[in-house]
This record gives structure tokens, C-alpha cells and sequence, in this order.
């Protein structure tokens, strides 16, 4: 009988913390229990400082019902980051408000010890600024990171152009060091569980959310689920051939269209044609000490550069080549575009890009209803997923 309880306590509060406010009608009406046995329910959580009587909500003709939240403060989890920018890790409280974010980004030929020690480092930072705050609990660690995961096991199989990273087990050695439960999941995908559950479109069933970025991602939503692989992660939308004879991808192929439409090809492309004495003003939209970004070649590609606007011309061609791939085989509802190459509106001219060509290569119907828009969460898309799968994994399975 405990155990049902249990099991009903914890699915109201997943509940309640993914809708964010929930009336007990709804709970009654989800779980398939009765009123009385929800009132009961409810009252043990508010008297264990879980759950809180907040607002009343709109009222639809009768009485109106008082909603129910989550109360942030009763514990917390830590998200934990890692891609080819660096390593970000934040605590965040038990509705997912995000605190304390801290970044740090890789010096050039850091070795896998190295940056194990820089991501041990990061869950000291974060597991001392929760004790300072107060000795509430933390529940989970959330690591999103780029590459092929094991997440049933916890095991980063690889690392985009990390070649002595391999199959290192990234929840052992979290849970060994800290003893708190660790899930660990592809960026994308937890960029991807972030989008399904509190996005701006995280109503629609199907749905592609593609990461242009140094590397190229995919997350896929399907009949309202985050799909993932049986064994590894899937969604590698960089790997997908779109030149035979063409560069040759760090992954070992020629033409993967993540060699010549990623963040990193965007750029590589621009300081060849510099280093040739190709005229350009994309200097003058550089970063400090003159890093060549992708925003600064979308700003000067927007300001007329000749350059810049032609490099982006290619870079969406290719990437609407593999986007139109894919909708005319899955034709979601939804496509959203994040990632370094889309974080900024300057970038908007790529979009636009992107979309010209889909109408181009994609079939017409499906490229009709399908909506193009900006993923929901910018530059902290992946702190946000890494603690979002941790919330995640806290409500759906708490004895783990």
C-alpha cells in the first residue's frame, strides 16, 4: 500500500512540475483515481513541503479551482553541460529554475584527463553553492554532452574531434566522486526533451529540432515522445552524404554535410577566401580580437558582403538538402532551428536561406504544412536540457 502511494505522490508531482501549475481535477483525471483519494494525496504533499496551493484558476462557469505548484526550494539538481564550446554547469531548484550558471571554455590540446578534472571541478562549484545556500538535497547530476551516448549505461562512446575520448563512463565516475545519481544524455537529445516538455511548440506531436552549430544535430519528437536510438543516441544530421567527393569529415568520410554547412565549415570557408585575398568586410563584424564568427558573416552577409553572402548561399543549400531529406520522409508538424548558427537575429538571413531551399527540394504539400521557427531556449539550450533530463529522471524513476 506504501508503495502505491508512493508511486501516486510522485506521479502527481511529475505531473504538476511539467504543466508547472495543475487544479486536482486534472490529477484525478490523469492518474485514474478518485477525488477523495487525490484530496489525500495532495494533503500529504503540502504537509511534506513539496507541493503548494498557489492561484486560482480561470474560471470556466462553477467553482473555480485552486492550482496547484511545485515548491522550488525543497531540493535541487545540477546540470552539467559539456560541447566543443566547453563546459557549462548550473544548479538548478526543483521547478527548474536555473541558478549560479557557470562557463569555462577548453584551452587548445586539453587531454581527456584534463577536462574530466575541469568537469569534476564544475559539480564541486555547483555542489558547493547549493550548501551554501541551504542542506536541502540534490536529487540528480544532468550531463548533456555532444557525441554517440550509452544512456542506458551512462557512457560517452565518443567526442567530436576528441580522438583519446572514447567510452568514457561519465556516470560512474560522477556517482563514485559525488554520490548522486547521474543520467547522461546526448545534448541534442536533452536540448530535445527541454523542447518537448516546456518549449514553445511543446504541444505539437511530431516534430525536428536541428543544432547548427560546430557540429550538426538532430532531435526528433514522434507522436509526442523524444526518440532516441535502442543502444546510442541517434540524430547525427551532420553525417548525412551530401557530396561524395566532398571534404573529407573529421569522422573519417568525404562529403558529410557537416564539413561543409557546420558552424565550424562556415568559418573555415571565410578564412581560406581571406587568407587568398578574396575582398571582404567581414572583419570589420568580427568578435574581440577579431575571432570570424558565424554571426559576424551573417551581419556582413545581411550588410551586402559579397562574400559572406554567397558562403551562406552554399551553407543553406546544403543544409536544406538534408532538412527536405527528412521532411519528406518523417513530414512533421514542426522544424526548429537552434545552435550557434541561429542564436543570434542577425542570423536570420541564413534562415531565410534555409527556407527558399526547402521549397525548392522539399515536396510541396509537405513543405506547405510544415511550420519553420527558432528553437525556444538560445545560447542556454543546453544547460537547459541537461537540467531538464535530470527533473526528469528524479520524477519519473526516484529510487534510482
Amino acid at each position: 500500500m506504501k508503495d502505491l502511494k508512493k508511486t501516486r505522490e510522485m506521479a502527481s508531482l511529475y505531473h504538476i512540475w511539467v504543466n508547472r501549475t495543475l487544479p486536482r481535477g486534472h490529477i484525478s483525471r490523469i492518474l485514474a483515481i478518485k477525488p477523495p483519494t487525490v484530496s489525500a494525496l495532495i494533503t500529504s504533499l503540502i504537509k511534506s513541503g513539496r507541493v503548494r496551493e498557489g492561484r486560482l484558476a480561470d474560471s470556466s462557469g462553477g467553482r473555480r479551482a485552486r492550482l496547484l505548484e511545485i515548491v522550488q526550494s525543497w531540493g535541487w539538481v545540477i546540470g552539467l553541460e559539456f560541447s566543443s564550446r566547453g563546459i557549462v554547469s548550473a544548479s538548478a531548484d526543483m521547478n527548474g529554475e536555473i541558478y549560479n550558471v557557470k562557463k569555462s571554455r577548453f584551452e587548445a590540446g586539453m587531454t581527456k584527463e584534463k577536462i574530466l578534472s575541469s568537469l569534476l571541478s564544475a559539480v564541486r562549484h555547483q555542489t558547493s553553492y547549493i550548501h551554501r545556500r541551504d542542506r536541502n538535497p540534490i536529487f540528480r547530476i544532468g550531463v548533456a554532452i555532444s557525441g554517440l551516448v550509452d544512456e542506458s549505461r551512462g557512457i560517452s562512446i565518443n567526442f567530436p574531434r576528441l580522438k583519446d575520448w572514447k567510452d568514457v563512463p561519465m556516470k560512474d565516475i560522477l556517482e563514485g566522486k559525488f554520490s548522486i545519481p547521474t543520467v547522461v544524455e546526448n545534448r541534442i537529445t536533452a536540448i530535445t526533451y527541454a523542447e518537448n516538455l516546456f518549449g514553445e511548440h511543446k504541444d505539437i506531436k511530431d516534430a525536428l529540432i536541428f543544432h547548427l552549430g560546430p557540429g550538426l544535430g538532430m532531435g526528433i519528437i514522434l507522436n509526442g515522445q523524444v526518440r532516441r536510438g535502442s543502444k546510442w543516441s541517434v540524430g547525427e544530421f551532420g553525417h548525412i552524404t551530401v557530396s561524395e567527393n566532398g571534404p573529407l569529415c573529421y569522422c573519417g568520410k568525404r562529403g558529410c554535410l557537416e564539413s561543409v554547412a557546420s558552424d565550424y565549415a562556415l568559418v573555415a570557408q571565410v578564412k581560406d577566401a581571406i587568407k587568398e585575398g578574396v575582398n571582404t568586410r567581414i572583419l570589420e563584424f568580427a568578435g574581440p580580437g577579431g575571432e570570424i564568427t558565424a554571426e559576424a558573416i551573417c551581419l556582413a552577409a545581411a550588410d551586402g558582403d559579397n562574400l559572406a553572402h554567397r558562403i551562406i548561399k552554399d551553407v543553406g543549400h546544403y543544409l536544406a538538402i538534408g532538412v527536405a531529406n527528412l521532411l519528406n520522409i518523417i513530414g512533421p508538424e514542426v522544424i526548429l532551428f537552434g545552435g550557434t548558427m541561429m542564436e543570434s537575429k542577425s542570423c536570420d538571413v541564413l534562415l531565410e536561406c534555409i527556407k527558399g531551399n526547402l521549397r525548392v527540394h522539399t515536396l510541396e504539400y509537405i513543405e506547405k504544412h510544415v511550420k519553420v521557427d527558432r528553437a525556444t531556449f538560445g545560447a542556454e539550450q543546453g544547460i537547459r536540457g541537461a537540467v531538464t533530463i535530470a527533473l526528469n529522471s528524479f520524477y519519473s524513476n526516484p529510487e534510482i
